[in-house]
């Protein structure tokens, strides 16, 4: 009766659940992490054996070589910078420039001075940058020499002004190729999150779709768990059942005794549930004998009797319908005896 219960129901939810297993399993194979390879514009990252890597391509690589390559040279200038000395080759450069036009202010004066005859009060002009033989000269001409030296005074200023700006100049521009190859550099590690971030996706998708897939099978094997359990019950209760239709108006005692009986010579016999079914006899009553081989591998009952629609025809009262809708038959009816 065991191998006829088996035979019908399984094991429950665990040949579902087993199935379950199996398929996630093969499932999570795709949701595992695996090497990649990733590439784009900026270059190409990937991930094996030998950890994350990446390459920027040729353009950037280019780029960040002159980027560095201008910041390196620019940060040498500016390291051998001497304000000092840059401030004294601006202001030769800006006096030399003056030196013209000083001259043709002292040839003016001169040429107004002894053009009018004002050669009392002479002073010493020589210094003054009248130029030589300028002899004693007139006030004017001091002040003249004065606002020359002042002119140059300002010049020296200036020079050291822009000598300092100059080399400002040169750190900032040294700092900006150095913060744009930084930039480029950067992308690298950028390159590698956006992999990272490719194959995590994928990752997550492919764990997503197993779910989805293996969902099904714990629902089954839920719903199949608890249709034996449920069934479970149909054979404690069987005794009354069987009893009932088989003692009629029997006294308690002797219906459970016959019901007892019947279960122990009941056994599945629906023709639905057999194959390579062959004739082997005849029953004096005239039912037909077989033998036959089950549908069902795991049922393990014999193979030989009596077909159960064929017994329903004739003896309705030897013939059980389980909850299954299968046909049962009560071998132990006075009517079988000798079909197995």
């Amino acid at each position: 009766m065991g191998s006829v219960v088996s035979g019908l129901f399984g094991k429950g939810g665990s040949g579902i659940a087993q199935q379950g297993i199996e398929e996630a399993a093969r499932r999570a194979e795709k949701a595992y992490f695996r090497p990649y390879t990733v590439t784009t514009a900026t270059g190409t990252t990937s991930y094996g054996d030998g950890g994350f890597s990446s390459q920027l391509s040729p353009e950037y690589q280019a780029l960040l070589g002159t980027t560095l390559g201008g910041a390196e040279n620019l940060f040498g200038q500016f390291t051998g910078f001497d304000p000092a000395v840059r401030a004294q080759q601006i202001f030769a450069e800006q006096a030399a420039g003056l030196t013209p036009e000083f001259q043709k202010q002292a040839t003016a004066l001169q040429s107004r001075l002894f053009g009018g005859g004002r050669l009392g009060l002479r002073l010493a002009g020589e210094s003054q940058g009248l130029g030589a033989g300028s002899g004693m000269v007139q006030p004017d001409a001091l002040g003249l020499g004065q606002a020359q030296q002042q002119t140059l005074a300002q010049v020296m200023a200036q020079s050291r002004g822009q000598a300092f700006s100059e080399q400002a100049q040169l750190g900032q521009m040294a700092s900006g190729l150095l913060g744009a190859g930084t930039q480029i550099s950067a992308l690298e590690g950028a390159l590698i999150s956006q992999g990272l971030s490719a194959e995590q996706a994928r990752a997550a998708a492919a764990l997503g779709a197993g779910q989805l897939a293996v969902a099904p099978y714990s629902t089954a094997a839920d719903m199949a768990q608890r249709q034996q359990e449920s069934t479970a019950g149909f054979f404690g209760s069987l005794a009354g059942g069987i009893g009932a239709a088989m003692g009629g108006g029997a006294a308690a005692g002797s219906t459970a005794a016959a019901g007892n009986a019947a279960i122990a010579a009941a056994g599945m016999s629906d023709i639905r549930l057999k194959e390579n079914i062959t004739q082997t006899g005849q029953l004096a009553n005239g039912l037909n004998l077989y033998k036959w081989d089950w549908k069902d591998d795991s049922i393990n009952d014999p193979t030989n009797g009596v077909i159960a629609q064929e017994v329903l025809e004739k003896f309705p009262e030897a013939v059980l319908t389980h909850d299954s809708g299968y046909l049962m038959v009560n071998y132990a009816h006075p009517e079988l005896q000798g079909a197995r």
